[in-house]
């Protein structure tokens, strides 16, 4: 999703930036932003440490439902 235009769910948008780690493994990683009121709202999304992935598209897949239950998480 490199390059990719922002993804809209919910009223915000995501962004995925996942980025590649020591050892070719991937960390998922998104950048959430809202606009409410005239204000910019945002939020960077990581997966915990522990979390690698073997491939970007998998690091993007889990970056995007990570940022999704963020979202419906704070309502």
């Amino acid at each position: 999703m490199s390059g990719a235009p922002d993804i809209e769910y919910r009223g915000h948008f995501i962004e995925v930036q996942s980025y590649e780690s020591d050892g070719r493994r991937w960390r998922p990683k998104a950048l959430v932003t809202i606009y409410q009121a005239g204000t910019l709202h945002q939020k960077i999304v990581t997966a915990p440490g522990e979390v690698l992935c073997d491939s970007e598209e998998a690091a993007e897949t889990y970056s995007l439902a990570l940022a999704k239950q963020w979202i419906d998480a704070k309502g």
